[in-house]
């Protein structure tokens, strides 16, 4: 009998460790999955649509967003309830369109609707602009037709200082800060007895940015070369300029002949007045509809960013009206407008706007002696050409938008 009872407790204790076995097992299989639903997005959603008493529980998958601002540490509301600051990501989101803002003090509010995917990670950095812009001098001898660089690196312009007048450049790029005291201009063709080129009408960038061709307001034009440190006359300056846009355009061909993109987008990406974004993966072009000029960013990011969209329309200003200026921001993803310009009252409006036509900011509406605004390498700062004398001297200035 005992015998017995020995018997049937070790194999009670066995199928005792069998079944803790099991049990652990299946605890640890139940923890990985619901862990990995998790990980993918799905997430309970409580439905009392039966009644009170008999509620239900759906699993729905969601999607996330990441929300990065510049700068850093500013709130950010999902419609319309404080859920984190920026840089952060919000989970466990029901797909579909949102609101969401951003918000820091002493900034201008920005505001989105967005799209969120199932299992998917919506991108989004803010641009956040100061609400008082610093107004910083860049140059204080005067300049004139200022010129970017395609790699924004380098600005060219005239000036007619009265120690070296001619025709100057200045560094952008691997500064720590745009401004007067940090200003390593450098004279690279001075005023000769013979030509006054501090007095020129434009400045052409190379594609290389190893040269400079010269327009002087007689019609005359030279050749800058930055590396031989040589000038010369050029008595063929459109076959020079048509040389340089071919090797502008080969370049683009070159990547966008892999896109297989439609004729007429084709058409517009290989069109030498069309405007490429510092990334070279977008491109702005115009086209005419019931008598409006309708402006539109070609994105060719691949992967395209979730929540972009290839094509988009970003605004449309009436045919007949005198259109708006438009330069890239630095981050690829904004645009500089310069609107409501006039050359003879020298005044103007500068703003920013999201490629999506979305949160456009006025930083600037005063005078202005160039509808053309440039941004630091950073995107810490738009540069302008203005004036606040009284003798009509003209300078690079800085706007401080963040």
């Amino acid at each position: 009998m005992n015998e017995f009872l020995r018997t049937n407790m070790k194999m009670n204790k066995l199928q005792l460790k069998s079944y803790s076995k099991i049990f652990v097992l299946i605890i640890l299989l139940g923890t990985t999955t619901l862990l990995y639903l998790f990980l993918a997005g799905w997430r309970p959603n409580l439905d009392i649509s039966g009644g009170y008493f008999q509620p239900s529980v759906n699993v729905k998958q969601t999607g996330m967003i990441s929300a990065k601002s510049s700068p850093q540490a500013a709130n950010v509301y999902l419609d319309g309830k404080l859920i984190t600051s920026t840089n952060n990501s919000l989970s466990g989101i029901q797909p579909g369109m949102h609101k969401l803002k951003i918000t820091k003090n002493g900034y201008v509010d920005w505001n989105k609707d967005i799209e969120v995917f199932p299992e998917l990670v919506t991108d989004i950095t803010a641009v956040l602009i100061s609400q008082t812009p610093r107004i910083e001098p860049l140059t204080n001898t005067g300049a004139t037709n200022p010129r970017l660089s395609y790699s924004l690196g380098k600005i060219a312009f005239f000036s007619k200082d009265t120690e070296a007048p001619g025709v100057w450049v200045l560094p952008l790029s691997g500064a720590t800060s745009v401004n007067l005291f940090t200003n390593t201009a450098k004279n690279i063709l001075k005023d000769t007895v013979y030509t006054t080129f501090s007095t020129g009408k434009n400045l052409t960038w190379s594609p290389e940015e190893d040269q400079i061709l010269i327009e002087l307001n007689d019609s005359k034009f030279y050749l800058l070369d930055l590396v031989k440190n040589d000038v010369q006359p050029v008595a063929k300056p459109n076959e020079l300029k048509d040389t340089w846009n071919k090797k502008l355009i080969k370049k683009r061909l070159d990547f966008i002949s892999q896109l297989n993109l439609p004729a007429e987008i084709l058409k517009a990406a290989s069109d030498e007045n069309t405007s490429w974004s510092p990334d070279n993966k977008k491109f702005i072009y115009k086209t005419v509809d019931n008598n409006r000029m309708t402006y539109r960013i070609y994105n060719m990011e691949k992967p395209l960013p979730i929540g972009e969209k290839i094509e988009t329309v970003v605004f449309d200003y009436p045919s007949t009206a005198v259109q708006p200026k438009i330069s890239w921001y630095s981050d690829s993803f904004h645009l500089i407008l310069t609107e409501d310009y006039n050359e003879k009252d020298h005044k103007g409006k500068v703003s920013i706007i999201r490629i999506d036509g979305t949160n456009k900011i006025e930083i600037y509406n005063n005078t202005l002696f160039s509808d053309i605004v440039y941004s630091s390498p950073d995107g810490e700062k738009l540069i302008i050409l203005t004036s606040f004398k009284s003798n009509n001297q003209n300078d690079l200035y800085t706007l401080g938008i963040k």
